[in-house]
C-alpha cells in the first residue's frame, strides 16, 4: 500500500483538529493520504481520492457534527466500508465534538466500532491510531521481514545491530555533560553533542514504535522482532523528512528560536518569575516586562513546535518549561539555514 493512512474529514474542521492530526501522524512516519498535502495543482478530485482510499491501509474518519452533513464524506466512508469487505478493521473512527447517541443516529454499525474520543487530547488520538497501525503492521511482517519492514534511520538500524551482537540490550544514561546511548561495547556519540541526542533519542522511538524494542527511560531490550530483523537491500539513507506546515502568525517567531537554539545547545527555556517572564535559547534572551500578550505568544509558538515535533520534550520544573530540539527539529532548521543560504 502506498499510504498508512487515509484521512475523511469535513473541511469544517480542518484548522481546529484535522490538520494538527495529520502533521503529528506524518511527524510520527507514517504516510498520510490528507487532501491539503497530497493533492497537487490539477489533480482530479474525485479520482484522486478513490485512488488515495484504494491505495491506503486505514482509513481515518473523523466523525463530527460538520461530517452528518456532508454527502462527500458519505461517499468517502462508503468507498472504505467497501474496501473493509476484502480486509477486516480499516476503519478508524475518531469521535470529534459529539457523543454515542449521534453516530447512532448517523450510523448504528458506526456506533458499534470501537472509536477514540478527542475530549481536547490530541497526542492521545495519535497514540491509539498508531496502536492500531503498528499492530497491524505487526501482522504482515513475515520471518526475517519482508518489504513491509519499516524504513528506519541508518543510526536506528546501527543501533539495533549493534544490540543483536552484544547482549539485546540497549543503555540511555543521563549523566554529566550530556546523555549516552551503548549497546554492547559500542557508544553512539559524545554525550555532550545536543544534536547526536537528538538522533539517539530519535532512534530509540524508532525501535519502540515498530516494536523492534520494550523498556523505557534507561533499559531496552531487544523484543523477538528486533532479534530477527535484517537490514534491507538497497537501505543506505535516512528515509526522507516531512516538515510540518506552521502556522503563520508563530512561524516567524518559531524560525527565531529553532536557529537560536540549534546554534546552541538545542535548549529553549520559558522561566517564570516575579515580575514576568523570561525566554532563552541559546544567546537569544527576552523579557516579558511584564506584557502578558508577549508571554502568550511564547506559549502558542513554543507549544506548537512541541506539538508538531520540532521539539520533542516538554517539562516543567522550578518555575521553568524546558523543551528540547527534536531531530526533526534540527534537520528543519538545516533546511532553512540552507534556503536562505542559496537566496
Amino acid at each position: 500500500m502506498k499510504w498508512d493512512l487515509f484521512i475523511s474529514h469535513a473541511s469544517e474542521d480542518k484548522d481546529d483538529f484535522v490538520r494538527p492530526l495529520a502533521e503529528k501522524l506524518i511527524a510520527k512516519g507514517f504516510k498520510v493520504w490528507y487532501d491539503e498535502f497530497t493533492l497537487k495543482l490539477g489533480d482530479k478530485l474525485l479520482r484522486s481520492i478513490e485512488k488515495g482510499l484504494a491505495e491506503s491501509r486505514f482509513g481515518v474518519v473523523i466523525l463530527s457534527p460538520y461530517f452528518f452533513k456532508k454527502k462527500w464524506t458519505k461517499l468517502e466512508l462508503a468507498g472504505l466500508v467497501a474496501l473493509e469487505q476484502q480486509e477486516e478493521n480499516r476503519i478508524l473512527p475518531v469521535w470529534y465534538k459529539i457523543e454515542e447517541n449521534d453516530v447512532k443516529s448517523y450510523s448504528p454499525s458506526l456506533a458499534d466500532r470501537v472509536a477514540v474520543k478527542t475530549d481536547g487530547r490530541l497526542d492521545h488520538v495519535v497514540q491509539e491510531i498508531s496502536k492500531a497501525v503498528n499492530r497491524e503492521s505487526d501482522e504482515l511482517v513475515v520471518g526475517a521481514h519482508t518489504l513491509s519492514t519499516p524504513s528506519l534511520h541508518p543510526n536506528s538500524i546501527e543501533l539495533l545491530l549493534a544490540a543483536q551482537k552484544a547482549d539485546g540490550l540497549i543503555y540511555a544514561v543521563l549523566q554529566t555533560g550530556g546523555f549516552s546511548v551503548q549497546a554492547g561495547d559500542k557508544l553512539f556519540g559524545p554525550p555532550n553533542d545536543p544534536r547526536i541526542k537528538a538522533i539517539n533519542l530519535h532512534s530509540l522511538d524508532e525501535l519502540l514504535k515498530y516494536g523492534f524494542v520494550e523498556g523505557s527511560k534507561d533499559i531496552y531490550v531487544l523484543t523477538q522482532k528486533g532479534f530477527d530483523y535484517k537490514v534491507p537491500e538497497g537501505v543506505n539513507q535516512a528515509p526522507t523528512p516531512v516538515f510540518p506546515t506552521l502556522t503563520p502568525d508563530n512561524e516567524p517567531y518559531i524560525k527565531q528560536i529553532m536557529k537560536a537554539a540549534v546554534a546552541d545547545n538545542g535548549r529553549v527555556r520559558l522561566f517564570f518569575h516575579t515580575g514576568g517572564s523570561t525566554l532563552r535559547a541559546g544567546e537569544l534572551m527576552e523579557e516579558s516586562n511584564g506584557d502578558r500578550r508577549k508571554v502568550a505568544r511564547w506559549k502558542s509558538v513554543l507549544d506548537e513546535s512541541y506539538e508538531k515535533g520540532l521539539m520533542r520534550s516538554k517539562y516543567n520544573q522550578d518555575g521553568c518549561t524546558s523543551y528540547l530540539v527534536s531531530h526533526l527539529g534540527y534537520l528543519w532548521t538545516d533546511s532553512l539555514n540552507l534556503k536562505e543560504a542559496e537566496s
